[in-house]
């Protein structure tokens, strides 16, 4: 290992929240690396089950006592500095570091690095590329935010490529150098974080600059802002060296002709519905011929594609009702996704869970406008690291969409969701939408009334 941090003298790390799909990813490649390592968390997922039979010491609470012996504490930027584990860690002068610097300092192990980012299709785009490399025999180190076919959001690789998730919140992705860097889109999201979109685009534009060949987005108006002495562009409706012609829409996904500088590859055919998957395609294919995989590879990959988890994903029925799940939680992502499944349904039920306050309030207007034509049930914010916040609250986007006269209905809890989905009359399917527990309570739904 190459790492700073990550350094002979640390020998036990400690992972603040490592049920989470990239921290658990994270003690995975440090247990594998030989680090002793525990981790605490209030929720005790499959994740981390697998990860106690490899040798895991697990904490299901946060307390001061289990971070005792560590040389190191990883935590991810949802953590509150309130945290007993982050308080005791100061106060005995244990260095404290994000899992965005961690994953940084991973990357440097790499020769052949890819970090993808941007505010939305991160995941899918990210378990694309893996895919594709895993097709052509690469055997890269992937960590995901999110599951795929392939892994639970970390595969172990032998090789020199690897391929990360880099996320945007609170500029986490700066944290994060690689050889490639990919910006899909950059949208008005986090701005907590942010302040301004141009204060976003800045972040942005020194992702791609600490990198050595950026992958944009032609068709985005952000993207085309940023400056990279080494990149190239991929898109659909503007001038691009990677792009896609002869689009057509059919009952899984769309198919299309990918080009390359102007020179055709040949036809692919997605398994993944939406147009905007397109574009994580075009994205995926720019890397891979970057990296130099055959177009062979490439096409095999992306046609076996079936998404990744939470992602347009078929759950089951409640009432003979066809049910589906997205992480959809910015109002551009809910669109899209609805926008993809009305090209198959006609009549659509849409449970939607707010994720934080401030995200609410923000957008409150577009998030109305992209639901007001849906009959909708608003399920309890998921608050995440906020505090309640009326204005911003799942009630408050309810009343809002009645007020438009929109068939919506409030929600508090699951038993109040199974009483609100009885008055979605006439509908073809359910989607359930949000980045919070909304999967969860889904599934639950599904198990009473399958």
């Amino acid at each position: 290992m190459r790492n700073v941090i990550l350094s002979q003298k640390v020998k036990k790390v400690h992972i603040v929240g490592v049920s989470g799909v990239s921290t658990s990813g994270i003690a995975e490649y440090l247990i594998q690396k030989g680090f002793s390592v525990s981790g605490s968390d209030l929720v005790k997922r499959q994740n981390v089950c697998r990860l106690i039979e490899k040798g895991l010491k697990f904490f299901n609470n946060h307390a001061a006592a289990n971070v005792k012996g560590a040389d190191l504490v990883i935590y991810s930027a949802a953590i509150s500095d309130n945290n007993p584990e982050i308080k005791y860690a100061k106060n005995k002068n244990i260095p404290l570091v994000k899992r965005s610097v961690i994953l940084g300092e991973i990357a440097l192990d790499f020769a052949n690095s890819v970090a993808v980012s941007g505010s939305h299709g991160k995941t899918t785009t990210t378990a694309m590329i893996a895919a594709i490399l895993t097709a052509a025999k690469k055997s890269p180190t992937v960590f995901l935010g999110g599951e795929d076919s392939l892994s639970n959001g970390y595969t172990e690789g032998n090789s020199d490529y690897a391929v990360l998730e880099a996320c945007e919140y609170k500029k986490n992705m700066l944290d994060v150098k690689t050889k490639y860097a990919v910006v899909l889109n950059v949208d008005n999201d986090h701005l907590d974080s942010y302040g301004n979109m141009n204060e976003m685009v800045k972040a942005f534009n020194e992702f791609v600059d600490g990198c050595s060949i950026a992958v944009v987005n032609a068709d985005d108006k952000y993207t085309n802002k940023l400056y990279c002495p080494a990149s190239v562009n991929f898109g659909i409706d503007s001038p691009a060296a990677y792009t896609a012609k002869n689009l057509k829409k059919g009952e899984n996904g769309y198919s299309f002709t990918a080009y390359a500088y102007s020179l055709p590859l040949g036809r692919i055919n997605l398994k993944v519905i939406g147009r905007h998957n397109v574009y994580n395609a075009l994205a995926a294919i720019a890397v891979a011929d970057l990296l130099g995989v055959r177009f062979g590879y490439i096409k095999s990959a992306l046609e076996n594609f079936c998404s990744v988890k939470r992602r347009a994903e078929y759950l089951g029925k409640t009432n003979g009702i066809k049910c589906f799940a997205d992480y959809a939680h910015h109002p551009k992502e809910l669109f899209a996704t609805l926008t993809a499944f009305k090209e198959n349904y006609q009549n659509i039920g849409v449970v939607f869970q707010p994720h934080t306050y401030s995200r609410t309030k923000l957008l409150l207007a577009d998030f109305v406008e992209t639901l007001k034509d849906y009959q909708t049930v608003i399920y309890k914010t998921y608050a995440a690291r906020e505090d309640f916040d009326f204005d911003g609250s799942a009630k408050k986007l309810c009343d809002e969409l009645k007020d438009k006269n929109a068939n919506c209905h409030y929600a508090d809890n699951q038993e109040e969701l199974n009483q609100k989905l009885k008055n979605l009359s006439g509908i073809d399917i359910i989607l359930f939408l949000g980045a919070g527990d909304i999967y969860e309570i889904a599934l639950k739904v599904i198990a009473a009334k399958e």
